[in-house]
C-alpha cells in the first residue's frame, strides 16, 4: 500500500481472523497449509497432503504461540515446498 502523506511503500497489516491457505501442486502431488483457530481459540497450522498418481496421503496438525508464529510457520512450509518443486496455486 502507497501512504499518501510521504510516497512510500508500506507493508499492510495482517491480522485476519479467517483462515489463511495456502495450496501447492507438483507434478505428483498437492500440498497444503492452513492457519486457523481451533474450538478453543488457539492458533493451529495444519497439513494435509496427497499424492495424484494413488490414494495415499497424511496430514498433521500443530499449535503456534501466536498469528505471527503461525505466518512464519507458513512462510517455512512455502519455502520447503518451493525448494522441492511445487507451485503455490490460488
Amino acid at each position: 500500500m502507497i501512504d499518501p502523506v510521504d510516497g512510500l511503500t508500506r507493508p499492510l497489516p495482517v491480522h485476519s481472523e479467517s483462515p489463511i491457505r495456502q495450496h501447492f501442486v507438483s507434478a505428483d502431488s498437492r500440498h497444503t497449509a492452513l492457519l486457523t483457530r481451533d474450538l478453543f481459540g488457539d492458533w493451529i497450522v495444519m497439513q494435509a497432503w496427497s499424492s495424484k498418481r494413488n490414494r495415499r496421503g497424511g496430514g498433521k496438525t500443530h499449535a503456534v504461540d501466536n498469528f505471527d508464529a503461525g505466518l512464519a510457520a507458513l512462510a517455512s512450509i512455502a519455502k520447503i515446498r518451493r525448494q522441492r518443486g511445487y507451485q503455490l496455486v490460488d
